[in-house]
């Protein structure tokens, strides 16, 4: 998939880091437009009567000024690797201001870097991430420190949609995301797919020998079913192109009885993966609050870098995601066969 207009959100130190190098060599491969911004908080209420020798706004304008002037010395230092940068300092709530950012100016990537989980702030910073890709409408790739091998392995979680659910082109999103990703930067691609079956748990409290055999006999058709479903899936593709790409990526399937906020952090330990991506169906209200749960608590159990990805909308060009991929196959001459997805009760 090719990005065209990335954002890359600091704080306002605008400190050199793993993001920044991710964000630079994207746009430098992409041939992608780059804009560097960071987000000034408004001066708390509480804290105007403490201002004695500047007005509030002369304040506020003080700190814009000096953010502005850390930002244009990084764009300086990132011209000099290749790449033209704009900078932007926002100001107010991150999340609220960056997503209006992106809708008005159509970025479809935005990257910002993570704190690892022993940090002082990764609390709130990590709460602050996840309001980000609860509100921004494209794509949030947060960049761990910890990701710093570039072989590392990539991790891409589906979910297996109910009847009339949208998913499967949420599905269909991610695996086109990862897919290009793995390919651009030679990393080894898994996809992971969690489920549980529904009562198990009340089916065998009644204790009863037989009636645990007959569960068993449910899971095991339950587990042959998800696996079957994640095999059509993957090898589904609108595309010649899109089927060669992900033969040539040779993706490792693995289908894991648990739940997704167990499964997907496990697995990218044992796997020691450096990025883990996930979609998201962009929603408000308690649906959100659910799935955004679900990915702040794998954010606390894992120093990955994080990929949010978003339902598809008008802005993506079907012909332009596969250029990119056809341009990746280009320069490669082997094409590995499928890996068989593995059934697994734990890691």
């Amino acid at each position: 998939m090719r990005f065209s207009n990335i954002l890359l959100l600091l704080d306002t130190e605008a400190r050199r880091s793993a993001a920044l190098d991710r964000a630079i060599a994207f746009a430098r491969n992409e041939s992608a437009a780059l804009t560097i911004c960071a987000v000034v908080d408004s001066i708390p209420a509480n804290n105007l009567r403490l201002i004695t020798a500047l007005t509030p706004g002369e304040m506020l304008d003080s700190v814009v000024a000096a953010t502005l002037d850390r930002l244009e010395t990084l764009a300086h230092e990132v011209k000099a690797r290749g790449v033209t940068a704009d900078v932007r300092v926002l100001v107010g709530k991150a999340h609220t201001e960056v997503a209006r950012l992106v809708r008005s100016s159509n970025h479809d990537l935005v990257v910002k870097p993570v704190v690892d989980r022993g940090s002082v702030r990764a609390r709130a910073e990590r709460r602050e991430s996840t309001n980000l890709m609860r509100h921004c409408p494209c794509p949030v790739w947060l960049v761990s420190a910890k990701d710093f091998n570039g072989d590392s392995p990539i991790i891409a979680a589906l979910d297996m949609p109910e009847e009339g659910d949208t998913n499967s082109e949420l599905n269909e999103h991610i695996l086109r995301v990862a897919r290009s990703i793995a390919l651009t930067e030679f990393r080894p691609l898994h996809i992971v797919h969690a489920w549980r079956l529904f009562g198990e748990g009340h089916l065998r409290a009644r204790g009863d020998a037989r009636s645990n055999r007959a569960v068993d006999r449910m899971v095991e058709r339950e587990a042959a079913k998800r696996a079957e479903w994640l095999q059509k899936t993957v090898g589904f593709a609108q595309s010649e192109s899109g089927r060669i790409a992900m033969d040539f990526v040779a993706p490792e399937l693995h289908v894991v009885k648990g739940l997704v906020r167990q499964v997907v952090p496990d697995l990218a330990e044992k796997l020691k993966a450096g990025l883990i991506i996930m979609g998201s169906m962009g929603r408000s209200g308690i649906s959100g609050l659910v799935r955004g749960n679900t990915s702040e608590a794998i954010l606390a159990r894992s120093d990955c870098s994080f990929l949010i990805v978003k339902r598809p909308d008008a802005r993506l060009d079907a012909k332009t995601l596969h250029f990119s991929e056809e341009e990746a196959l280009r320069s490669n001459r082997a094409t590995p066969e499928l890996n068989a997805p593995t059934i697994e009760a734990a890691l």
